[in-house]
């Protein structure tokens, strides 16, 4: 032990002369800290969560005809809920229009008033897959599509495609390749049931971090500068023969988590 602290102090006293040591601090491997968790009570599947500065919203998933839009306070108490008629998979609160998006079952991008939950499908044939899941830039510069490794980028509200970002690992079960979130400066993929792979938006991989829960695939999220995930609710009514034959209300729980070393 002290050979070894010698060393290194003899490399550090070569910084004067050299600029440099070979002595340093391994850099710190990130974690998921789970930093809030709440119930969220809906019909099939919970899969989007947003933040407005003050307010979280959530989206279902599952049926059109079973569409439900809560909101909690910073706490996740619950303070109200609208029916839309959404099949949600992702949602993301634009404060300069004060309007909630919503990207869908199908190819386009829904709006909804966060005041009445009325809902309209403004803009149409925006993206390319139906069920994908997709990630939204914490500016509004930026929407991500992410398809089976591939990583579409679309110019602002507007869904121009601009270019393309190549993911080389993933995984690759269904529905769980084609759903993404995504930060300022970040990709979040899965990478399996429980864990997250991080890349760049350049598609450079950095790293993983596992996660306490399994949650739904749909519901990989990021709001109010956490990475969240839903245990699922899956709210679906079946008949004796195993069909199924519509929505149950039942109860779902988002976990947010801070990302901690990777401030």
């Amino acid at each position: 032990m002290k050979r070894i602290v010698g060393l290194c102090l003899a490399a550090a006293a070569i910084v004067v002369v050299f600029g440099r040591a070979t002595c340093q601090r391994a850099p710190s491997v990130p974690a998921a800290v789970e930093r809030i968790h709440f119930t969220d009570e809906v019909y099939f599947h919970n899969v989007g969560i947003t933040w407005d500065g003050s307010r979280y919203y959530t989206i279902n998933g599952g049926n059109e005809d079973y569409g439900k839009l809560n909101i909690y306070d910073k706490k996740g108490n619950f303070e109200d809920s609208y029916t839309v008629d959404l099949d949600g998979r992702s949602i993301f609160y634009d404060p300069d229009e004060e309007m909630l998006y919503v990207k869908a079952y199908g190819s386009g991008l829904a709006t909804v008033d966060p005041e009445d939950g009325e809902s309209d499908t403004d803009l149409e044939d925006v993206f390319s897959e139906e069920n994908s899941s997709i990630g939204f830039a914490p500016d509004r510069s930026y929407y991500y599509e992410f398809d089976d490794g591939e990583v579409m980028v679309y110019d602002g509200l507007f869904g121009e495609e601009e270019n393309t970002v190549d993911i080389d690992e993933y995984y690759e079960e269904e529905p769980y390749n084609s759903a993404m979130a995504a930060s300022a400066n970040y990709f979040f993929i899965w990478g399996g049931k429980r864990e997250v792979l991080i890349y760049t938006l350049d598609g450079e991989y950095v790293t993983s971090v596992r996660l306490s829960v399994a949650g739904h695939p749909m519901s990989l999220s990021w709001a109010n500068d956490m990475l969240w995930v839903a245990e699922d609710a899956d709210g679906i009514e079946y008949d004796d023969e195993g069909n199924v034959v519509g929505g149950e209300l039942k109860t779902g729980t988002w976990h947010g988590y801070q990302l901690r070393g990777m401030e």
